[in-house]
């Protein structure tokens, strides 16, 4: 990169420092800043307490949290007149610790907290575990944090100082909190000055401490290597800075995109070495990397220890940055290449313990097998030592099958020797061998490993007592009766071995199989489910009955405060006070993390409790807690299991609260429209009878005397029909409001529907005066129960619409006919009919579109109610109504059904 090329430091600084404070501005988060040394003693506490001083005198709201000062005077000097937060009180084994009061900053909410010792381990009953987890809540609630740090205390670099010192350190940060860091401040002296200061006694007080820390860790080799190491992780973050610039500026990616690092873990000490490599490596190639376990056979033979240093690995891997994955198969060579080949992974990280030559050459090593087969990939082998796995596996003789099952084992070994007795003089024993070996793989099959070793030891021993000359004895007269003597026993123990192999992997494969079907089930059942309770209870019953626990769900009610809405649980159980960890329910919900037991996040509750994470936000809380007490965490399978249901819970959840806004938006759209129809249809409606009545009332007040008799007649006439009108209107208003609201009791009596015809068309005589009305009513029609004055208001507005929407002189036609298991009553007319597309619409409440019948300039009367009345009324009596054109004709016809039923206990 040429002069002009090269950016300004100053310039790419404060480019930087802009971007970091607009994103912190939008995002609402605050600052991290890290004093980063080598080790105890260089000033990082000093430094943080005076870039705290300065930024108090510039009226920065500056808060104490904790800070250790060890003794130093200088130190305490600095915090002289600094506000400090109060602590919390802890009672450990009979001690009183002072910790640091998470909740007390976040009320307190100042702009800025100074907290020391950013890898401290917080008592027991602390929210977080570690005081980094603090620092990261108090940073995503908006508040910036001052923190210390030494070397020895990244997680990536425990393996390597522990070389270098000799020292595990147990305290340990993540390189991934390291890395986010708004800023990095190295604070960093010669190692012959902080020996100097160890002397002085500025770096521990008392003076056995310093004789043991002159002797041990404060080493001069030891100081020069941990100073190059924070040097060196120092540069590493500078980099990282420059290639936030260069994408910035368009230029490279962060990743690189040639590499992709695989790293190889398994129940060992090894592996936690292999992932800190796998995250050195990445670190240096900017390449993504993956830890990958192998689930076969022989991890169902782990120890409950190995099992959990297993889950453990993969958790540190995924703290340190990287992704997880565990596959189940049973070559591990051949599993760990294809996830590579199919990856696009370059490099493989792969652990190999020392042991005796002779195993190695009869049972080879990971490591070779990958080197031999890897193809392009390149390989890196890491060395252990000897005895990793100590503890952690299981001896392949000890097995975790009861007891009760290796009574198979003489049971199978007598009941082949009672079946081939009867052949014992005529059969040679090699031809016998069958028999046992087929009982062996059946005891394999059934009852595992243990079991089938058993069972082949007693077959070979069978053979030899009871097939073998001399009978009933252990000896052996013939040589090759020897050889078939071992030969069954080593075939049975293979077979053996293979066949409860496969025994383990149809096993694994049903535990798949199950979760698997469970998950579609849930699915299908929630896809099918309305309402959130009952979407509720369908997850928490599948989750309950997958993973044999206590299942509980918090969804938030109107006010967005968690409620318990389910709580699928043992019926003898009351396992769980909802209240008492009403704390862990609500962070896991605000932060939209896990949260409780087996997590980092208030590990000591009693369940784990994951929010329900949709595509909206956090739609609700899951909480599940074992039956098994013993379990301290559910395994990585069953968090991602976990996870999964709420997911598609989540996904449930929204779908329902989709559906019920939309339905709420229909609803208040259809209001919307039918108080616009309501205002428009009754405001004209009203007006034009009413100004009829004022119109004619006015003239008979002003012009009472002045006009004649047969006008005020006239004029009277007028006002009452005007006002019919109006009480016709306001009358139909209200049946239809009756109808919808379901308060409309129907006093059902049995009528013959041709006397409600006859009495219909008596009503509306006069209007039908200008049509003339046929009936067609089919003789021998059934008694009907319905409420008669109804279903003739039916009639009636139906004969009323037919006579308002056709010509004078037309026909009008009524019938009634059954089809069962209905009757069919058909009002027609030969008029212009209904518009096409209009047929359902037309039983709309204030529907009043045009038809044929009203002449041009003609009032249409009514307020488009008197068929959305009729539908109401037959759809309550359990029947239906509809309107179509006339076949080959012109004119509308009407139809509506009434049930034929049995009048018997009616």
């Amino acid at each position: 990169m040429s002069e002009e090329e090269r950016p300004n430091p100053d310039e790419l600084l404060s480019r930087i420092s802009a971007e970091e404070k607009k994103a912190e501005a939008e995002s609402g988060r605050g600052k991290l800043k890290i004093f980063f040394g080598a080790c105890a003693g260089v000033g990082k506490t000093y430094s943080m307490l005076s870039a705290g001083k300065s930024a108090l005198g510039e009226s920065v709201d500056v808060v104490v949290g904790l800070v250790e000062t060890h003794g130093r005077e200088e130190t305490k000097k600095l915090l002289e007149g600094m506000p400090i937060l109060p602590h919390r009180e802890v009672q450990y084994r009979g001690t009183l610790i002072k910790e640091f009061d998470l909740d007390a900053a976040l009320a307190r909410k100042p702009q800025l907290i100074l907290l020391d010792e950013l890898a401290h381990s917080n008592a027991p009953g602390s929210r977080h575990p570690k005081r980094w987890q603090d620092v990261e809540e108090l940073v995503a609630a908006g508040i910036s944090v001052y923190t210390t740090i030494n070397v020895q205390h990244l997680e990536s670099l425990n393996d390597i100082v522990a070389r270098i010192t000799g020292v595990w350190v147990k305290e340990t940060v993540p390189d991934a909190v390291f890395d986010k860091a708004d800023e990095i401040s190295l604070v960093d002296i010669p190692s012959e000055e902080l020996l100097k200061r160890l002397k002085e006694g500025k770096v521990y007080i008392a003076p056995e401490a310093k004789k043991r820390a002159a002797q041990n860790f404060f080493k001069k080799s030891n100081l020069i290597a941990l100073r190059e190491l924070a040097l060196r992780r120092t540069a590493e973050r500078v980099d990282a800075l420059m290639d936030v610039y260069k994408t910035a500026a368009g230029g490279a990616q962060g990743w690189s995109g040639a590499d992709r690092i695989l790293v190889c873990i398994g129940a060992d000490q090894l592996s936690a070495k292999l992932v800190r490599v796998a995250k050195r490596m990445s670190s240096g190639l900017k390449a993504p990397w993956t830890a990958i376990y192998i689930e076969n056979e022989r991890h169902f033979r782990l120890s409950r220890e190995g099992q959990e240093a297993v889950e453990r690995t993969l958790r540190l891997a995924e703290r340190m940055g990287g992704k997880t994955e565990t596959i189940q198969g049973q070559r591990a060579p051949e599993e760990i290449l294809n996830y590579a080949h199919a990856g696009g992974i370059t490099k493989i990280i792969v652990g190999k313990v020392m042991r005796p030559r002779w195993r190695e050459l009869l049972w080879g090593t990971l490591a070779d097998q990958l080197i031999r087969r890897s193809g392009d990939i390149d390989v890196y082998v890491v060395a252990g030592e000897a005895g990793g796995r100590k503890g952690l596996t299981s001896p392949f003789w000890k097995t975790q099958t009861p007891w009760q099952a290796y009574l198979a084992a003489p049971a199978m070994a007598a009941f082949c020797t009672a079946l081939l007795l009867p052949v014992q003089s005529f059969s040679d024993p090699a031809d016998l061998v069958m028999a046992y070996l087929i009982g062996i793989v059946g005891v394999a099959l059934r009852y595992g490993r243990g079991p089938s070793l058993l069972a082949s030891l007693l077959s070979a021993l069978c053979v030899n007592f009871f097939f073998e000359a001399p009978y009933y004895s252990f000896k052996m007269e013939q040589e090759k009766h020897i050889i078939t003597f071992i030969a069954l026993l080593l075939t049975g123990i293979i077979i053996g071995t293979q066949s409860a192999r496969l025994r383990m992997q149809a096993i694994s494969a049903r535990k798949r199989e199950k979760n698997t079907s469970s998950l579609f089930a849930m699915s299908r059942e929630l896809t099918a489910a309305r309402g959130k309770i009952t979407l509720a209870q369908v997850a928490a019953q599948h989750i309950a009955d997958i993973l044999d626990s206590d299942v509980f769900l918090w969804l938030p009610d109107a006010k967005g405060q968690l409620q318990t809405v389910v709580a699928e649980t043992e019926a003898e159980a009351g396992t769980i006070d909802p209240v008492r960890e009403e704390s862990v329910v609500n962070w896991a919900f605000t932060h939209r993390q896990n949260a409780g037991r087996g997590t980092d996040t208030l590990p000591s509750a009693k369940a784990l409790y994951v929010p329900l994470l949709g595509s909206g936000g956090v739609t609700g809380v899951i909480g599940v807690m074992p039956h098994d007490e013993e379990m301290d965490a559910y395994s990585t399978d069953d968090v991602e299991m976990i996870e999964a249901f709420a997911n598609v819970t989540a996904s449930a959840l929204e779908r329902a609260a989709s559906t019920e806004l939309v339905e709420k938006t229909l609803i208040e759209a259809e209001s919307e429209k039918l108080r616009n129809i309501l205002l428009s249809s009754v405001s004209h409606d009203l007006r034009t009878p009413l100004a009829a009545i004022t119109g004619a009332a006015s003239t008979l007040l002003i012009e009472g005397g002045k006009i004649t008799e047969e006008y005020k007649t006239e004029l009277l006439r007028s006002i009452h029909e005007e006002g019919a009108r109006l009480a016709r209107m306001v009358t139909n208003l209200l049946d239809v409001s009756s109808l919808e609201s379901g308060s409309v009791k129907l006093n059902k009596e049995l009528y013959f529907i041709e006397e409600l015809i006859g009495s219909a068309l008596m009503r509306v005589e006069s209007k039908l005066g200008n049509h003339k009305v046929l009936t067609n009513i089919e003789h021998g029609l059934p008694l009907l129960r319905m409420d008669g004055l109804l279903i003739e208001q039916v009639l009636i507005n139906l004969l009323e619409n037919a006579a308002e929407f056709t010509p004078a002189g037309t026909t009008i036609t009524i019938s009634a006919v059954t089809e069962k298991p209905d009757i069919h009553v058909i009002v027609a007319d030969n008029g212009p009919g209904i518009p096409k597309g209009e047929e359902e619409r037309i039983f709309d409440k204030f529907y009043t579109g045009a038809r044929g019948g009203v002449k041009q300039g003609e009032e249409q009367k009514g307020g488009g109610l008197g068929l959305a009345i009729c539908r109401g009324i037959i759809h309550a009596h359990g029947g239906k109504i509809w309107a179509r054109n006339a076949v080959g004709g012109t004119g509308a016809v009407f139809t509506f059904t009434l049930p034929i039923r049995s009048q018997e206990g009616e």
